[in-house]
C-alpha cells in the first residue's frame, strides 16, 4: 500500500512481479490495512509495517496452524525480545480481551473469508495517521472477539521491530490519551474499572506517579 500517491516518489516494488502495488487517497494505518482486507487474495492474511523485518519461518509456522484448526479465525505471533521466558503467556494460550493488548499488526495473522464475512475491518479513528495514534490492533481484535471469532496466540517470532512504537512511549500527553480511548473503545461502560488496573500494572512506566494516579482517574496530562 502506497498512500498519498502524488507525494511518492516511484513504485517501490515496480522491478518484482510477485508484489501488487495498491495507491490510496488515505492516510493512516487503518485505512491501509482496511484496504488489504478488501484487496487481498489468499486464505490468510498479515499486516506488516514497513519498519519491521519479517521472519517467514514463523509466520509459516502461524499459517500452518491456522491451517490445522479451521476452527481458528487468527493467530498471533511475537516480536523478537518480547516472547516471555516463562508463565502462562509463554506457550499456546486463547486470546481475549485481557491478554491481546499486546499484539502489534506484524504479529496477527488472520483467516481473511472469516473476518471479512462478518464486515469487520479496522476503526480509521484508530492508529498512525488517525485521530489516536495507537490501538488500532486491540480494537480490531476485540471486534473480531466479540464477533464470536477465535484465536490463539503460539510461542513463535515473526519479526524485529528494531524502532520505538507509540506503544512504548509514555511522556506524550497524546498517546496517554490515546490510551485511554482504546480502553473506552474496547471496555466500554467498564473502562473505569480497567484505567486503574492498567495504571497499577505500569506504574513504573509512567513518568511519575501523578501521571499514573491521572491515567487511574481517566485523564492524561
Amino acid at each position: 500500500m502506497v498512500q498519498k500517491p502524488e507525494q511518492a516518489s516511484g513504485d517501490p516494488f515496480e522491478a518484482r512481479e510477485d508484489v501488487e502495488t495498491l495507491w490510496l487517497n488515505t492516510v493512516g494505518l487503518s485505512h491501509s490495512r482496511n484496504a488489504a482486507l478488501m484487496h487481498a487474495r489468499g486464505a490468510f492474511l498479515v499486516f506488516a509495517d514497513d519498519d519491521m523485518r519479517l521472519d517467514i519461518g514463523g509466520l509459516t509456522r502461524l499459517a500452518d496452524h491456522l491451517a490445522a484448526r479451521p476452527d481458528l479465525d487468527f493467530v498471533a505471533g511475537w516480536r523478537d525480545g518480547r516472547l516471555p521466558a516463562s508463565g502462562k503467556r509463554a506457550g499456546r494460550h486463547r486470546l481475549s480481551l485481557r491478554n491481546s493488548g499486546r499484539i502489534c499488526a506484524p504479529e496477527l495473522m488472520i483467516r481473511r473469508s472469516a473476518v471479512t464475512a462478518r464486515g469487520i475491518c479496522f476503526d480509521t479513528d484508530f492508529g498512525k495517521g488517525g485521530r489516536h495514534a495507537l490501538g488500532e490492533e486491540y480494537v480490531f481484535i476485540a471486534d473480531l472477539l466479540r464477533a464470536g471469532l477465535s484465536g490463539e496466540a503460539l510461542p513463535v517470532v515473526v519479526g524485529v521491530h528494531a524502532a520505538q512504537s507509540s506503544g512504548e512511549i509514555w511522556q506524550d500527553t497524546a498517546i496517554l490519551q490515546a490510551r485511554l480511548a482504546v480502553q473506552r473503545r474496547v471496555f466500554g461502560p467498564l473502562a473505569p474499572l480497567v484505567h486503574p488496573l492498567y495504571a497499577l500494572k505500569h506504574r513504573r512506566d509512567f513518568c511519575s506517579q501523578g501521571a499514573a494516579l491521572r491515567f487511574a482517574l481517566g485523564r492524561a496530562g
